[in-house]
C-alpha cells in the first residue's frame, strides 16, 4: 500500500505506492484524515505526519487508527506539503540504522547565515584574509621573506591553505540562505542565483584566481630548464600575483559586524577592530617605506633606510620601518626631510593618509569610549539633579546619604536608575518575551496562580514592577490596606510583630529570594479584613517584584474563567486559615477568660509553620503569646515562607 516511509523524531513521510489500487489507498487516507482532521492529498504522492514517535518496520502496511489512538491526537499534527516530490528528494535521503529505525539526513548542505556554523566559518575566512593582508606586502618589501628556504616552505603551505579556504567559501556562499522580506530562503537554486548576482561574487572569483600558482608553476619549469637553484630577482612576482587575494576584505568586515551584534561586549569588539585596522595601515606604510628606500638606494640620503643597517636581521629592519611609519602617520615625531621627488610624493601621501586614518580612528575611539560610559553619564547627570534639588530644599544630610547609597546600589545592581525604560527601544512583543523569560517561573510558584492558564500568567508578568528598598525600609506596615503582593527577587526581608506595651518588635520570619507575601489581599475576598497584620522590613538592600490589585483586576477582565479559579483558590486559603486559627485558639495558645482577650474568627494569622491568630497590639494577650513555650518553639522552627499579610 505504501512503499516506504522516511522518519525522524519530528517528521514521517509516507510514499504512496503505484502498485496498489487508488480505492484502497484512498480509504486508508480518508481514515487517517478523519483521525487527524485533514483532507487526503490527492494530487501528491506523499502524506506527511509530524511528531510521530513510534513506527514499526518501514515496509509494513499502515493500519487504520483505532479509537484508542485518538487520545494521542493532541501530540500528532499533520502538515500539508506545498512542495513537489522533487523538492523533498533533493533535500532528504533515507538511511537505515543498525537498530532498524529510520533517520533523515541532508543530502545537500545548506547554511543558516545566523547560525554558529556560518559564524565560525566566517571567522576562518577572516583569518585567511588577514594572513594575506599582512604577509603579501611583507614578502614584496623584504628580500628575506622571499629567499630564505624556511620562509619559502612556510609561505608555500600557508598560501595553499588560504587558497583552499577562499575556494571553499564560494561553495559555502552558494549554499547560504538569505533574507527575503524578513524570511530566510533555503531554496538552493534561489540561493545560488542570489549570490551570483551580487558584486561580491565577482570579487570572490577574482580573489581566488590562481595567478600565484600559475606563476609558481611557470617559475619551476623555468628554473628546472635552466638548471638553476637560485630564485633570482623574478621571485618578487609571486607575492605580487597574490594581491587579488585582498579583494576578500568584505568578508572580514562582515565578520566584525556579525561579531558586534552577537557579543555582549560590542565596545571591545569595535575597539579591537579599530586597533587592527590601524596596525594594518602602519604595517603597509612601513613596507612601502622599505620598498622606496630599496628603489632609491639604501643610504643614498638621510631620508632612506641606512645602508649600514641593511645587513642586519629582519626583525631589526622591520621594527625600524614600523617606527618610521608611526612617526610619519601621527606627525608627533621628527623625520628626516625627503630629497628626491619620489620621496616627497611618498611622504606627502603618507601625511595625507595619516590625517584621514587618525581622524577616523580617533573619532571612532571617542565614540566607543563615550558609548561605553553613556549609561553611567546619564545616571550621574540625573543624580546631580537630585543632589541639587535636595541641597536647594535643605533636605537633612542623613536623608541625602540614604539617597546616595540607594543610587549607588541601584547602579551596581541594574546599571540604571529605572529598569522599566531600559527596553523601550524594543517592540512590545520582544519586551514581553524577555519579561516572560525572566519572571514567569517565579510567578508560577505563587500558590493562588498554580492552576491559572498560561495566557493570564504571561499578561501578569508584564505588569510586575521592580522596586528596590534600602536597609531598614518598611515595605508595609501593620494596619495598612493590602493592595499589592510582593515577590522577593533579591535580598531578604523580615516579618515583625510589635509588642503593644513595650513597643519592641520581634522577628517572626525571614523571607529570602523566591519567597512571596501579600497574595490574598489582591482579590479582597476576606470580608474587608485585608489589612496588613505585621510589619515587613528590608534587611539590607532588597529588590522586590510588585503586582498591584488594580493590574490583576484589569487582566482578569479578559479571563473570566481564570478569575473564578483565583477566587476559589483564595476562598479555600482563607477557609483553611480560619480553621487553623480555631485550632490554635483552642489547643495551642494560652487561654484567658477576659473578654478583652477574645479572638475574632475573622482575624488573620501570624506567620510560621504553626498559625496563630492576630492579637490586638496593645493587649496582654500579645505578651502572653510571645512568652509562651509554643511561640518559642515556633521561632526555633519557623518556615521560610509567609502565607499572607
Amino acid at each position: 500500500m505504501y512503499d516506504n516511509f522516511k522518519m525522524n523524531d519530528k517528521l514521517l513521510i509516507l510514499d504512496r505506492s503505484g502498485r496498489t489500487g487508488a480505492k484502497k489507498r484512498g480509504k486508508l487516507e480518508r481514515s487517517l484524515g478523519s483521525y487527524l482532521d485533514i483532507s487526503p492529498i490527492d494530487d501528491e504522492r506523499k502524506v506527511l505526519i509530524t511528531d510521530s514517535k513510534e513506527v514499526a518496520d518501514g515496509q509494513q502496511h499502515i493500519q487504520v487508527p483505532s479509537s484508542q489512538h485518538r487520545r494521542r491526537q493532541s501530540w500528532l499534527q499533520t502538515c500539508h506539503s506545498t512542495q513537489s516530490k522533487d523538492n523533498y528528494r533533493s533535500k532528504e535521503k533515507t538511511i537505515e540504522d543498525p537498530n532498524g529505525k529510520m533517520d533523515t539526513v541532508l543530502q545537500e548542505l545548506v547554511f543558516n547565515p545566523n547560525g554558529a556554523a556560518s559564524y565560525y566559518w566566517m571567522a576562518t575566512v577572516t583569518a585567511a584574509v588577514m594572513y594575506n593582508y599582512w604577509v603579501v606586502i611583507l614578502r614584496i618589501a623584504f628580500l628575506e621573506m622571499r629567499q630564505t628556504s624556511l620562509n619559502q616552505q612556510c609561505f608555500f603551505y600557508l598560501d595553499i591553505i588560504s587558497d583552499i579556504i577562499y575556494l571553499l567559501d564560494i561553495g559555502v556562499q552558494l549554499r547560504t540562505a538569505y533574507l527575503e522580506n524578513g524570511i530566510l530562503v533555503f531554496d538552493t537554486v534561489k540561493m545560488s542565483n542570489h549570490y551570483r548576482q551580487k558584486r561580491r561574487f565577482i570579487k570572490d572569483v577574482i580573489a581566488v584566481a590562481p595567478l600565484g600558482t600559475l606563476f609558481n608553476i611557470f617559475a619551476v619549469v623555468v628554473y628546472v630548464t635552466i638548471g638553476s637553484t637560485q630564485v633570482g630577482e623574478t621571485d618578487i612576482f609571486g607575492p605580487i600575483m597574490r594581491l587579488p587575494r585582498l579583494l576578500k576584505y568584505h568578508t572580514m568586515m562582515k565578520f566584525f559586524d556579525v561579531t558586534d551584534s552577537r557579543t555582549s561586549s560590542p565596545y571591545r569588539v569595535r575597539a579591537f577592530k579599530l586597533t587592527l585596522y590601524l596596525w594594518v595601515v602602519i604595517h603597509w606604510i612601513a613596507c612601502f617605506y622599505h620598498v622606496v628606500s630599496e628603489y632609491e638606494g639604501f643610504g643614498s640620503n638621510n631620508w632612506v633606510y641606512p645602508a649600514d643597517e641593511e645587513d642586519q636581521v629582519f626583525a631589526r629592519k622591520y621594527i625600524r620601518c614600523m617606527y618610521w611609519s608611526m612617526m610619519t602617520l601621527t606627525t608627533i615625531g621628527e623625520t628626516n626631510t625627503p630629497e628626491t621627488d619620489m620621496e616627497y610624493v611618498f611622504t606627502g601621501f603618507t601625511f595625507l593618509v595619516g590625517v584621514f586614518v587618525f581622524a577616523a580612528v580617533v573619532g571612532n575611539v571617542g565614540d566607543v569610549i563615550s558609548n561605553m560610559n553613556a549609561a553611567r553619564q546619564e545616571f550621574q547627570g540625573r543624580m546631580d539633579s537630585v543632589k541639587f534639588y535636595m541641597n536647594h530644599r535643605k533636605v537633612p544630610q542623613h536623608l541625602q546619604d540614604r539617597v546616595k547609597q540607594w543610587a549607588d546600589y541601584s547602579w551596581t545592581r541594574t546599571q540604571a536608575l529605572n529598569q522599566s525604560n531600559q527596553l523601550d527601544l524594543l517592540p512590545e512583543r520582544l519586551q514581553a518575551e524577555i519579561a516572560i523569560h525572566i519572571h514567569l517561573d517565579i510567578l508560577k510558584k505563587v500558590k493562588i496562580f498554580e492552576e491559572c492558564e498560561e495566557g493570564l500568567l504571561r499578561e501578569l508578568v508584564l505588569k510586575l514592577k521592580s522596586q528596590i528598598y534600602s536597609p531598614g525600609d518598611y515595605i508595609c506596615r501593620t494596619g495598612e490596606i493590602g493592595r499589592e503582593m510582593y515577590i522577593i527577587n533579591h535580598g531578604r526581608v523580615e516579618i515583625l510583630v510589635t509588642n503593644g506595651e513595650t513597643g519592641d518588635s520581634m522577628v517572626v520570619a525571614t523571607l529570602s529570594e523566591g519567597n512571596y507575601f501579600g497574595e490574598i489581599s489582591l482579590l479582597k475576598l476576606d470580608y474587608g479584613q485585608n489589612k496588613r497584620t505585621a510589619d515587613v522590613q528590608s534587611v539590607g538592600y532588597s529588590e522586590l517584584l510588585c503586582l498591584s490589585r488594580k493590574d490583576l483586576i484589569t487582566a482578569l477582565v479578559e479571563y473570566p474563567e481564570a478569575k473564578k479559579v483565583l477566587e476559589q483558590q483564595a476562598r479555600e486559603r482563607i477557609k483553611k486559615n480560619r480553621e487553623a486559627r480555631r485550632t490554635c485558639s483552642s489547643d495551642s495558645l494560652p487561654t484567658t477568660n477576659s473578654p478583652n482577650h477574645s479572638i475574632s474568627s475573622d482575624e488573620k494569622p501570624i506567620y510560621g509553620n504553626t498559625i496563630y491568630p492576630t492579637i490586638p497590639p496593645k493587649s496582654e494577650k500579645l505578651k502572653e503569646v510571645i512568652q509562651s513555650d509554643e511561640f518559642r518553639k515556633l521561632m526555633l522552627n519557623k518556615g521560610k515562607e509567609v502565607s499572607e499579610l
